[in-house]
């Protein structure tokens, strides 16, 4: 039986696409910026969606910004999410995370990661995909307040162990690919 409270969607566009040379959430994927092609997706699937940015890329949207003194990278915004989300939204316990890049992700995303107890995250048959997650706010609070301050940031599998999550596998290997570069954008043009 699933005891998960509801979740909000944090769409994490906060990363710095140097590979990329601009950012990701406002380049163009079939005419439409990779940001509002996620939010048109997932907006009727979540009550709330909430952006991991330092900007609302003119969306509206409410922003989580990275905290500076948290880890860096994904495992950073996700700890900052966590402390902030009960602050800015008490009935939230959880949230679910999904990268502004990977316009392919699976329709049944949310409701597969949402549908068992705890923390879960993504994987396919070659590779595990963290940054698609589901997380409770109590679990990885509780792990963050371990981190040590100042020491290298862990990585997303590191997260996963830490919190016990359960790996939900999906068979499509291309429904997680990121768009990291101009040529990754260009291939995946056609596919739109």
């Amino acid at each position: 039986m699933n005891n998960n409270p509801p979740a909000c969607l944090i769409i994490l566009a906060g990363g710095q696409s140097r590979r990329m040379g601009q950012e990701k959430a406002t380049i163009k994927l079939g005419g439409q910026r990779l940001i509002d092609r996620a939010i048109e997706r997932y907006k009727p699937l979540v009550d709330q969606i909430w952006l991991s940015a330092q900007s609302d890329f003119d969306t509206g949207l409410g922003i989580i910004a990275d905290n500076p003194n948290a880890a860096s990278g994904p495992v950073g915004a996700i700890f900052t999410i966590a402390a902030q989300l009960p602050k800015l939204c008490p009935e939230a316990k959880a949230f679910i995370t999904i990268p502004v890049d990977a316009p392919f992700a699976p329709d049944n995303l949310i409701s597969r990661l949402t549908a068992v107890p705890g923390c879960a995250v993504a994987q396919s048959p070659k590779r595990l995909h963290p940054v698609f997650g589901y997380w409770r706010c109590d679990t990885i609070n509780d792990i963050r307040e371990t981190h040590q301050q100042g020491k290298k940031s862990p990585s997303l599998h590191w997260l996963v162990r830490q919190c016990g999550a359960q790996l939900i596998t999906w068979h499509d290997e291309r429904a997680f690919t990121n768009l990291n570069t101009p040529e990754d954008l260009a291939a995946a043009e056609p596919l739109i």
